[in-house]
Parts: structure tokens; C-alpha cells; sequence
């Protein structure tokens, strides 16, 4: 099992997330994780803030820092940007990071924030579906070819190319909380990996039997994997029966890494507490010295 934290980059300066990103490393943990926004919108920043750095160039700087631990996105709003602008931006962290890219991709949730972008909201899911056919396209050719509904291409050099063949695993997101058809579908057909948000353990479970169902009837079974994100939320007392996934005692969220584990998932990916940096730091540090251990 690989353990991953997704850094809460709206209330960090760029030498927090730099300072939890080394540590991470220190302590022995495989990922960090950052999300994506470009505008702060007030249902943004009432649930988040807003402080948004570009999560291409703050992963390409903290690649710089690192050696060893894989840096990705959870998630890129892919029609937040031009496909080939995506696919040239998650290329160079791949290169700069020398293959340690994971390429987290979501359609995006807030309307507000796609009207001043002017972009379509109701076509955020055909738009996203293209544009992942369209960066896998890229990334295959150094004089790429692609015509689809919202992207064409052709005629021109991409590069550089990623580093990692054929592409960064690109892990679909979906609505917090709820198994989204459509990003089921989109994970069965187009990802590499299932990469739900805030559910329970039984609704990942069903959800994941439904990507794989759905993979199998494409001839994609086997080349699916499972990486859930869920708040690491450790106690020092046991919280029982009415507590949430990966809540509780080391013990309780460690019989939930198995449990996820079993279901085939290769990775665990955990948001940290929002309480400050040193809180951060200390889930980091339970996390890889008490659950890893707990749930080997």
C-alpha cells in the first residue's frame, strides 16, 4: 500500500508546502497531493479559502526539492485549461520530477467560477472527456494527431513528451461524498485509476465493483486501479460504530486501509487537518509511524 496526504495549499504559503512536501519524504510516505482553483469564488472560499497557487508550477517547484516521493494532483479541473496547455504543463512536472507525476483530473463544481471563466458548466463533462482523449493523443506522438468534439490537432511537434510511458496514471475524480456516475464511467473508460472523494467504506466498495464492471465490458479490467481520498481523522480513543471511515483510533483506521486494501486499492490517499501546520506535520508522522506499521 502506497500513503499519500493532499497539502490544504489554500491556507499554506509556498515554504509551508514546501516544509510538509520535504518531511513527507523524511518520513517515508509516497505522495503529496495538491488541488486546483483559479478563481475563489464565495462557495469556494466559504468551504476552502482563497489561496490558490497554479498546482503545475508549485509541483514542478517542489520536484525541484524532492527526490524520491511521487507528486500529483487530486485533482487538475481539466476545463480549467486548454487540453494541450494541461498536457504540455503535466509533461514538464513529469520530466522535472524525473517520472514521478500523478495526474489527478476532475471536471470541476463551481458554476460561478466557470461563467468568469467563461467556460461552459453543462458541457463540463463531454468537455473534460475530450480533453483527456485529446492529452493522451499529445503525449503519444512527438507530431501528435487529434480531431475531437471540442479539440483538433495536428501538424505541429509536442514536446517534451512525459517522462513515464505511455503517460502519469491519471486518476478520476469525483463529487464529494457520492459515487458519480459520470466519473465512474469516466474512470472505466479513460483513467488509470478510480479516485473517489470523501465516501464511506461501503460506497467505495460498491463504487469500485461498478468501475470495474463497467472496465471489464471496454476490455479494461485489469488496467484500472483503486486510490481513495478521505480526512485522516486519527483519535486516541476508539470511536466505535457511528464513527467515519478512516476515523478513530490507529487500530480503526488501520482495519480501514485493509479493508480498502482487499478491495484492490494500491494506494491511500489522506487529506490532513486543517489546525495548522504543526498538526500537519503530526498526522503526517502518526500516519507513517503508527497506521503504516498497524495496517501491514
Amino acid at each position: 500500500m502506497n500513503y499519500g496526504v493532499v497539502l490544504p495549499i489554500w491556507q499554506l504559503t509556498i515554504a509551508d508546502a514546501e516544509s510538509l512536501t520535504t518531511r513527507a519524504e523524511q518520513l517515508g510516505l509516497d505522495g503529496v497531493f495538491v488541488p486546483d482553483h483559479i478563481l475563489a469564488k464565495p462557495a469556494t472560499t466559504q468551504h476552502y479559502g482563497g489561496h490558490w497557487p497554479d498546482p503545475f508550477s508549485l509541483l514542478a517547484y517542489l520536484a525541484g526539492r524532492t527526490q524520491r516521493i511521487r507528486l500529483g494532483a487530486s485533482v487538475i479541473v481539466l476545463p480549467y485549461r486548454s487540453a494541450l496547455v494541461a498536457a504540455k504543463a503535466a509533461a514538464t512536472v513529469d520530466q522535472a520530477s524525473g517520472g514521478r507525476f500523478i495526474f489527478g483530473v476532475g471536471v470541476g463544481w463551481d458554476e460561478a467560477e466557470f461563467m468568469d471563466l467563461r467556460l461552459p458548466f453543462r458541457e463540463r463533462g463531454r468537455l473534460s472527456d475530450d480533453y483527456i482523449r485529446a492529452i493522451k493523443a499529445a503525449w503519444a506522438n512527438d507530431v501528435p494527431e487529434y480531431k475531437g468534439d471540442y479539440v483538433s490537432f495536428g501538424g505541429a511537434t509536442f514536446s517534451p513528451r512525459p517522462r513515464q510511458r505511455p503517460h502519469p496514471p491519471i486518476w478520476v475524480g469525483g463529487a464529494p461524498g457520492a459515487v458519480s456516475a459520470p466519473a465512474v464511467r469516466r474512470c472505466a473508460e479513460l483513467g488509470d485509476a478510480w479516485h473517489p472523494l470523501g465516501l464511506s467504506l461501503d460506497d467505495i466498495e460498491k463504487g469500485f465493483a461498478t468501475v470495474r464492471d463497467l472496465a471489464a465490458r471496454r476490455g479494461r479490467r485489469d488496467a484500472l486501479g483503486l486510490a481513495p481520498r478521505n480526512l485522516l481523522d486519527l483519535t486516541e480513543s476508539p470511536k466505535g460504530s457511528s464513527r467515519a471511515a478512516f476515523q478513530g483510533s490507529v487500530a480503526e483506521v488501520a482495519s480501514d486501509v485493509r479493508r480498502v486494501r482487499t478491495l484492490g486499492a494500491e494506494w491511500m490517499t489522506f487529506d490532513l487537518p486543517r489546525a495548522g501546520v504543526p498538526a500537519m506535520v503530526r498526522a503526517m508522522e502518526r500516519l507513517a509511524g503508527e497506521v503504516k506499521p498497524a495496517a501491514a
